[in-house]
């Protein structure tokens, strides 16, 4: 009787070491879950600001020709304008923020100004997006959805600067 009851003691004692192990490693598991969350949304949150600023100062650098960079108003949005003319013909790429989203839109022949808030494509997702001119520099600045902000300062380096 005494060896069952023993040996009862050391089954409790082995289920209740078990317990307590498979409890904590449940409580690890969740917590590292929750830590690779954020890990993982503050990585996105990164891409979406840097890509987008990114794209801005590429498109202004590859655009940066005399008098072809502008920041204008159309469709009462705010937009930087890309402008070439070749052979008589002015083509003009568009970035604009509407929607959430830093949209790019490209036009043939002119200075439309009936931009709607849907055209263009979809680059980035972002809470906000802003481009400011100051002198020949422009001032980018992206906001992700989580409230973080990122600047970026691009000259125009082409005779004629930043036109408005």
């Amino acid at each position: 009787m005494k060896g069952n009851s023993k040996h009862s003691a050391e089954t409790l004692l082995t289920l209740g070491v078990f317990s307590v192990f498979a409890i904590l490693a449940v409580l690890l598991t969740l917590m590292g879950a929750r830590a690779y969350r954020g890990i993982a949304g503050r990585m996105e949150e990164n891409n979406a600001l840097r890509s987008s600023l990114s794209y801005v100062a590429n498109k202004v650098r590859a655009g940066d020709i005399a008098g072809g960079v502008s920041l204008e108003e159309r469709g009462g949005m705010q937009v930087l304008c890309l402008s070439e003319t070749s052979g008589g013909t002015t083509f003009e790429t568009l970035l604009f923020f509407a929607d959430g989203w830093l949209r790019e839109y490209a036009t043939v022949g002119g200075r439309g100004d009936a931009l709607l808030p849907t055209d263009g494509e979809q680059v980035t997702a972002l809470a906000d997006f802003a481009m400011e001119a100051d002198g020949d520099t422009l001032l980018l600045t992206a906001e992700a959805e989580g409230g973080r902000r990122m600047t970026m300062r691009v000259a125009v380096r082409t005779e004629g600067g930043l036109g408005s």
